[in-house]
């Protein structure tokens, strides 16, 4: 499953008169955008970057919803992440992620965009339209995932304190870069999912943008957004990644004073 605030700007429109690609065309495409992905998380630079995450959860109704605003320390070195909380609501804090509770995501350097695109997950795809994302022309292709070959795990953490997870099929959509068919976006919906897990809907989105690391551009995660709705309770995570910049063992987040 998939973890903001300051939303990105991503404006999405549909070109008039859109022609379709040929199914050869298609398929040429998709090749060589899966190719992209397969090797995207290896193509990485070792980088820093911080990650602010607004949780809300609502029980009943959204007039009973808590909020909570975390400031996350997020380390990529050897093609591994690594989550240092430094501030909850602004005040410093030595708690662990895990502690924490709650909804927790993750996904967004890679491994959603990858078990879209393996093989083993027998996606199929069909062209959906032509788009504009920030001045770029683009195509949004969607997707479908069944359960039988599905790694979309769903689940939450239940009064005695244990993991309750299902597999479920899913399907959304994938917006390609037509220069450089790099994703720019990428958003899965849970589907099939059973009926005894208690878990009625769970989505992920996450937007891509360039930037700047070590003076060479990358295509990296900006937004992403996940929600989960359970018969009476309603989680979800808005987060954005700002301040990408090389890796550096002592790097740190300068809070300007605040929260001592």
């Amino acid at each position: 499953m998939s973890r903001g605030l300051a939303i990105a700007g991503f404006v999405f429109c549909t070109v008039a008169a859109a022609q379709r690609p040929s199914p050869e065309q298609q398929k040429h495409i998709l090749d060589a955008a899966r190719e992209k992905v397969l090797v995207y998380s290896s193509s990485l630079p070792d980088f820093i970057c911080t990650e602010m995450v607004q949780r809300m959860e609502s029980l009943g109704s959204a007039h009973n919803t808590t909020t909570q605003k975390l400031t996350i320390q997020l380390s990529y070195f050897g093609q591994k992440e690594n989550y240092k909380v430094v501030a909850i609501n602004g005040t410093r804090t030595d708690q662990t992620l895990e502690s924490l509770g709650g909804f927790i995501s993750a996904g967004e350097f890679g491994s959603l965009l990858l078990r879209v695109f393996e093989a083993s997950s027998m996606a199929t795809f069909q062209w959906k339209r032509d788009a504009t994302v920030e001045k770029r022309r683009a195509a949004v292709y969607s997707y479908g995932v069944p359960r039988a070959a599905s790694h979309y795990v769903v689940g939450y953490r239940n009064d005695a304190g244990s993991m309750v997870e299902t597999i479920a099929g899913y399907h959304g959509e994938v917006t390609l870069d037509n220069d450089t068919l790099g994703v720019l976006r990428v958003t899965a919906v849970a589907d099939d999912i059973p009926k005894d897990s208690e878990i009625v809907q769970s989505t992920v989105e996450v937007d891509y943008d360039f930037a700047d690391v070590a003076g060479k551009r990358y295509l990296l995660p900006a937004r992403a957004q996940t929600e989960m709705i359970r018969s009476y309770r309603t989680l979800k995570n808005v987060t954005t990644f700002a301040a990408y910049r090389k890796f550096e063992a002592e790097s740190t987040i300068d809070f300007g004073g605040r929260g001592k």
